[in-house]
């Protein structure tokens, strides 16, 4: 039998910050530019890395600010899983909504400063379900047999990790794909959301 962390385990070997903040959107049926466009990305800002160095490879103006989401976006079977370190555009209403609109499905988590924990699923244009993680077996009833989310909040730390790595499981039952090293250690294109304004010369 699997560690009940070890999904959430196989993540932070991967992005050790993860404590601190992070989100993740699946979408079903979108390429992987088409899901970085309907984000807000600056297409032209793409680079190919792995989660464990999307740190690396900004030179220039294609630096982000302390502004700019940084998203790391790759196929994962019919769907494509976007994954952010920096602000959480990939959980918020009107990016699930243009997501999943025209008959798709959006499902995304997210959490920061070691809190917040999140999901958010969008059908077909509207948020369907907005809750915290906790309940995440609920709009995933047909997925979650044999899942339960961890009660003794009194232990500190397994439970958070407990809790996300069921959410991982669930949506991994979703889409067909569990969170694996495959993936993680592939690289995908990184993109930045701009919310910085780059100076122009006369």
């Amino acid at each position: 039998m699997p560690n009940p962390t070890h999904l959430y385990d196989l993540l932070e070997s991967r992005w050790e910050n993860v404590t601190d903040g992070f989100a993740a959107v699946w979408v079903e049926g979108l390429t992987v530019e088409e899901t970085a466009r309907r984000l807000g990305a600056d297409l032209g800002s793409a680079i190919a890395v792995t989660l464990a160095n999307i740190g690396l490879g900004f030179e220039g103006d294609k630096m982000p600010g302390d502004k700019d989401g940084i998203i790391l976006v790759g196929p994962w079977n019919a769907w494509t899983l976007a994954m952010q370190i920096q602000w959480m555009d990939v959980t918020e209403k009107p990016r699930l909504s243009e997501l999943s609109r025209d008959g798709g499905r959006a499902i995304a988590i997210g959490w920061h400063g070691g809190g917040g924990h999140r999901v958010e699923y969008a059908i077909d244009g509207r948020l369907t379900f907005s809750a915290p993680l906790e309940e995440m077996l609920e709009p995933l009833h047909e997925h979650a047999e044999g899942l339960r989310m961890p009660t003794d909040w009194d232990v500190v730390g397994s439970p958070i990790d407990e809790m996300i790595a069921t959410a991982l499981t669930a949506i991994g039952r979703l889409t067909g794909r569990e969170l694996d090293e495959e993936w993680l250690d592939t690289p995908h294109v990184c993109y930045l959301i701009r919310r910085t304004r780059i100076r122009r010369t006369r």
